[in-house]
């Protein structure tokens, strides 16, 4: 950049008009030719900001890329998720209904695949067991499939991982067990595994692992997460399983894939028809399959962390970049006076800094990319720990590359047009001029009885606070926002902690639950009374319903319980607990919000199992709790609407630790029994679901909060530094220490953060309860809870940020020229 020395000024003849034109000729030729490096002048200069501005230049690159990085990552995962979670379900063939029943002949079979609209079906075989392993006295529950024909079966083709499939000619005691439990245990093809089936034991052979596009994501029957060492799935040959679960010639498993315009309708109301009489329950879409549902709730959360977050981190790198520019150009008045005195377009001082945002955005997105694809690899690799995919090969697609490029474009202009406006409209005999002070007319007289108690340096700072109120609350907001989202960050993992506290401490007492694999009377809750070490025990039972309110329909279940429970309780997040009662429902919050229920409202109810009784109920209370959308009635009024009073369907338990193994002995013993829940075991499965995606969280945003409050601290400091040098120069010269001209420095950053703490803390406590609700699916609420601790932590952390941000700054002050700072022009 051509410049001109104040001698030249000062001893210059030239008449001002030749002395201008000269200058503007210079400038001319400036921009026509390029230096000896061939770098143009102001692009000299662009890189020289760049570089002084560094610190806060790596934050908005860092914000920037983050933000790309996450909005890729997302949209990528959810494309990449659905991809191979369709192609998946079409090249396995994934069932488009599926029902059970108590037992229908095969006979039945050719009716039902007869029926217009459907494709294929499988009439299966299907038995609940228990298995032992050795070294293991804990119940392993598992189901077990038959196969017909096994690598050709026409709906819901497991796919073959390792090993080989049973053959009829080498026995029936040959199996194929899922990919999971396998893993789980150790266990390869040639090792045996032992089962109770309805208190017959038998042994059998793996031959082979496999999974299936119905079970992607394995968990126990009644449970909302993965299980792999406690639950199992296995297929063996028809003939086998038929005789185990004594079934010969007989159904209980319908599967059934339909043609695209198929009238699913008509075609439940034919089941119904045909197989009501058998104990069927109404069918189910996929969209009511366990394993589905989980995954289509996974692709509608990334959807909406892709809308809610990545903005977030674009929309403060875009307020970063604004500060910064927008300070750099009030530090620059007199380099930019200069360069529109030389002849320089005002256009071009302006896209120099518009250029500026430019190169940072380009950095941003190569950063961005980069990160995108780490991301986006780590999460496949989290999902394919929980969802049994054969492949999730991360790929990003041109339309997100595009809303990213978007945004991120949108993001640097509008970090960048208020510094542009300020360049084009400020003219070079202003900008040559120091800056007006601001005024104090209005309102000196009440500042000056204000801050009279205060020493001459704190109304230094006062003053520079009050006399700049944008600049003030810009910093303010700035603060404001990376306290909010560090608060955020903490608050999840503190939520996840609140889910497990209240389901596990309040709301589930029991060491573990039994389910039957029918509904039994009082001699059947009488034997589990008997059972070894049973301390307290509290009977259940739970049915498939469709609950109806005005136009909204949903497919969940109503459980039966003790009045007077105290082993499974219903219990808020406030943890007050509700009693169920003979008169009515209670239903969860999640239901509710599907219906559009409240308290008062009559809702219609059909049981879809066995008598399909119909019926209407009024809403008792709305309770929110951390899983499920079920709908509760005591134990009493559930069986007289189901007209079989005093039956149940399992029994939550308290045991004597010492008893366990022989509790344990005894339930493999019992032919009624088709499964066992550990509680303990179930509260870990769900904090290492949740703790594996949440501390990536975690770390992403503490990251981002202290890169802004580090941008923050420096553009502040900086501006301060460069617009007073010549005034902190002075106090030196009048005697005062370098401890009291830092004070003057850094007091205005300090008063402004603690000015932000509170209301940062506010906002940043409405944004997570925000953040919870969004992030809530029909499987999964978050609770929101304050914790005073993790508030005061989160402050700590954007405190320390800006004080090391703004000790760097304060550096500068002992390299100060008290002779050239005194020197500079007025």
């Amino acid at each position: 950049m051509p410049t001109l020395p104040d001698s030249a000024i000062a001893s210059s003849n030239l008449p001002m008009a030749r002395f201008a034109k000269s200058l503007r000729i210079k400038a001319a030729r400036s921009r026509t030719s390029c230096a000896g490096d061939g770098v143009r002048p102001l692009t000299r200069k662009l890189f020289r900001d760049l570089w002084r501005l560094r610190a806060q230049s790596a934050a908005v690159v860092a914000l920037l890329a983050i933000g790309i990085g996450m909005l890729v990552s997302s949209l990528g995962m959810k494309t990449s998720l659905g991809e191979s979670r369709d192609a998946y379900y079409r090249d396995d063939r994934l069932s488009d209904l599926q029902l059970q029943l108590v037992r229908a002949p095969m006979r039945l079979t050719e009716r039902i695949a007869s029926l217009p609209g459907v494709q294929a079906i499988d009439a299966r075989v299907a038995a609940p067991a228990l298995l032992g392993l050795p070294g293991i006295d804990e119940q392993i529950t598992a189901k077990l499939l038959s196969l017909d024909v096994p690598d050709k079966t026409p709906v819901n083709q497991p796919w073959l991982v390792q090993g080989r499939w049973p053959e009829p000619l080498l026995g029936s005691q040959e199996i194929v067990v899922n990919q999971a439990f396998m893993e789980a245990h150790g266990l390869q093809p040639g090792d045996t595994l032992a089962a109770t089936i309805r208190g017959g034991r038998e042994t059998f052979k793996i031959v082979g692992m496999a999974n299936s596009p119905e079970f992607v994501f394995v968990s126990p029957p009644g449970q909302m997460f993965p299980q792999p060492d406690r639950y199992a799935l296995i297929w063996m040959l028809r003939p086998a399983l038929e005789q185990a679960a004594d079934l010969d010639g007989a159904f209980n498993d319908l599967v059934l894939r339909l043609s695209p315009n198929a009238d699913v309708a008509a075609i439940k109301a034919s089941l119904q028809s045909l197989l009501g009489r058998y104990g069927a329950q109404t069918a189910q879409g996929r969209d009511r399959i366990p394993s589905a549902r989980f995954l289509d709730q996974e692709l509608d959360q990334l959807a909406t962390m892709a809308k809610l977050i990545p903005p977030a981190f674009l929309a403060v790198a875009a307020f970063l970049l604004n500060v910064a520019l927008t300070r750099l150009v009030e530090a620059e008045r007199a380099n930019i006076g200069l360069l529109k005195a030389f002849g320089f377009l005002p256009g071009e001082v302006a896209l120099n800094y518009l250029g500026m945002s430019l190169v940072l955005v380009i950095l941003g997105m190569v950063l961005g990319a980069a990160l995108a694809q780490y991301l986006g690899e780590m999460m496949a690799a989290l999902y394919l720990k929980v969802y049994r995919l054969p492949s999730l090969p991360f790929e990003t697609t041109w339309d997100a590359w595009l809303i990213a490029v978007a945004v991120a474009s949108l993001a640097g202009l509008a970090g960048s047009i208020n510094a542009v406006r300020r360049v084009l409209k400020l003219s070079a005999a202003a900008a040559l001029m120091p800056a007006p002070p601001p005024a104090f007319q209005h309102g000196s007289r009440l500042f000056e009885r204000l801050t009279r108690q205060f020493d001459a340096l704190t109304r230094v700072v006062l003053r520079r606070i009050l006399g700049f109120p944008r600049r003030s609350l810009t910093t303010i907001a700035g603060v404001v926002c990376a306290l909010s989202l560090l608060i955020l960050a903490r608050q999840f993992p503190i939520a996840i902690q609140q889910l497990l506290e209240v389901s596990f401490d309040h709301a589930r007492r029991q060491d573990l639950s039994l389910t039957l694999i029918e509904a039994g009377g009082t001699d059947t809750l009488q034997a589990l009374r008997r059972l070894p070490g049973t301390i307290q025990i509290e009977p259940f039972r739970n049915v498939p319903a469709l609950f109806r309110y005005r136009t909204q329909s949903a497919d969940e279940a109503i459980v039966g319980l003790m009045p007077d429970a105290e082993l499974e309780r219903l219990v808020d997040f406030n943890g007050l607990p509700q009693r169920v009662r003979d008169d009515g429902l209670i239903i969860t919050q999640g239901l509710a919000r599907q219906l559009g229920a409240g308290v008062g409202d009559r809702i219609d109810v059909k049981i879809t199992t066995g008598r399909q009784v119909d019926l209407q109920l009024p809403v008792l209370a709305v309770v929110t709790v951390s899983a499920g959308n079920n709908a509760y009635v005591s134990l009493s009024q559930l069986g007289e609407v189901l007209q079989e009073p005093g039956r149940i369907g399992g029994a939550h338990v308290r045991i004597d630790p010492a008893e366990l193994p022989a509790f344990h002995q005894a339930v493999r013993e019992m032919p009624i029994v088709a499964g066992v829940s550990d509680l303990k075991r179930a509260r870990a499965s769900l904090a290492r679901t949740f703790e594996e995606g949440a501390g990536v969280m975690t770390g992403i945003f503490v990251t981002f909060a202290v890169l802004m409050s580090v941008g923050i601290a420096f553009a502040t400091s900086s501006v301060t530094l460069a617009e007073q040098r010549r005034d902190l120069a002075t106090l030196q010269v009048l005697g005062f220490s370098r401890r009291e001209v830092s004070y003057v420095l850094l007091a205005e950053i300090g008063v402004l953060t603690l000015l932000s703490l509170p209301l940062g803390v506010l906002i940043g406590h409405w944004f997570a309860m925000a953040f919870l609700k969004a992030m809530a699916t029909d499987l999964f609420t978050f609770p929101m809870r304050f914790e005073p601790a993790a508030y005061a932590a989160s402050a700590a952390i954007v405190l320390a940020a800006i004080i090391g941000a703004s000790l760097l700054v304060r550096r500068e002050i002992d390299r100060i020229n008290l002779v050239e700072s005194l020197k500079s022009r007025e």
